[in-house]
């Protein structure tokens, strides 16, 4: 394993794609404080937000990123020859997804690196409780390793490098496409509430039942859908009614994917 992770992490830093991947990052991080500063000017204090912007779009550079490196593997025909000099499957299907989490980590890191010390000085301290940030952390991380180990079953277990690309896309585009719909539902309210906001506290004037409400169960099952996406865990990571329960679903995919991916690589047979 560990001459696997060395190699992988020799080519990492040769690779196009990886520092194309790492640039995201930094252009990201460095729209998020353009927006930050922008909204200062109107009096907003935007750096809860920023700090969780990018990790609802980094799905899509995960999966461009896991799909050709893992992908030129294959092409180049280096998977067959490490099996023939000896390394297990097991171990290269794992090296593989090391990687890929690492790559995608650093990514996020650089991005939440600049938007937390730069923001800092343009609008202050962030507002949300250490508890509530740290929650956030832990389910960016475990949100990334979840798209990690998905793109990473679709690229070791497809041979071809542009049909995995175009899979690990359409994956992202599919969830992207799903959390709007099902977050609709998800974040339905039982009452229309007629309210006004001063000094930041809610004033409720009224409520009255939604009569386009869709229900309890459809409300539950729309959730968990929801939950089951890292996409739809990204675009919510700042909800606290989710932000407690998406570490059982992140792991519960990674375990699933990872299992199955190991299983089906182990029996797929190397041209």
């Amino acid at each position: 394993m560990y001459k696997l992770l060395k190699a992988d992490f020799f080519r990492l830093k040769k690779d196009s794609i990886f520092w194309l991947f790492i640039c995201s990052g930094v252009i990201g991080g460095a729209y998020a404080l353009f927006h930050t500063f922008r909204a200062q000017e109107y009096g907003d204090i935007a750096l809860d937000g920023a700090i969780n912007g990018f990790i609802m779009f980094i799905g899509l550079f995960i999966a461009i990123f896991v799909s050709i490196f893992v992908g030129k593997e294959y092409s180049d025909g280096i998977i067959r020859n490490k099996i023939i000099v000896g390394h297990s499957k097991i171990s290269i299907y794992l090296s593989k997804l090391i990687t890929s989490i690492f790559a995608s980590i650093l990514c996020e890191l650089i991005y939440i690196i600049i938007v937390f010390v730069f923001g800092t000085l343009l609008s202050g301290k962030l507002q949300m409780p250490s508890e509530e940030f740290a929650m956030c952390m832990l389910n960016t991380f475990l949100i990334i390793i979840a798209y990690c180990s998905i793109y990473n079953f679709v690229a070791m277990i497809c041979s071809e490098i542009t049909v995995s690309t175009i899979i690990c896309m359409g994956i992202f585009i599919a969830m992207f496409v799903a959390d709007t719909a099902v977050g609709y539902i998800a974040n339905a309210s039982k009452y229309i509430t007629n309210s006004y906001w001063e000094n930041d506290v809610q004033y409720i004037i009224s409520q009255e039942p939604d009569p386009n409400y869709p229900g309890d169960e459809k409300v539950k099952l729309a959730q968990t859908v929801l939950l089951l996406m890292p996409e739809g865990q990204a675009s919510h990571i700042s909800n606290t009614n989710y932000l407690y329960k998406m570490p059982i679903y992140s792991i519960a995919e990674i375990l699933v994917f990872n299992i199955a991916g190991i299983y089906l690589f182990s029996k797929k047979e190397l041209k």
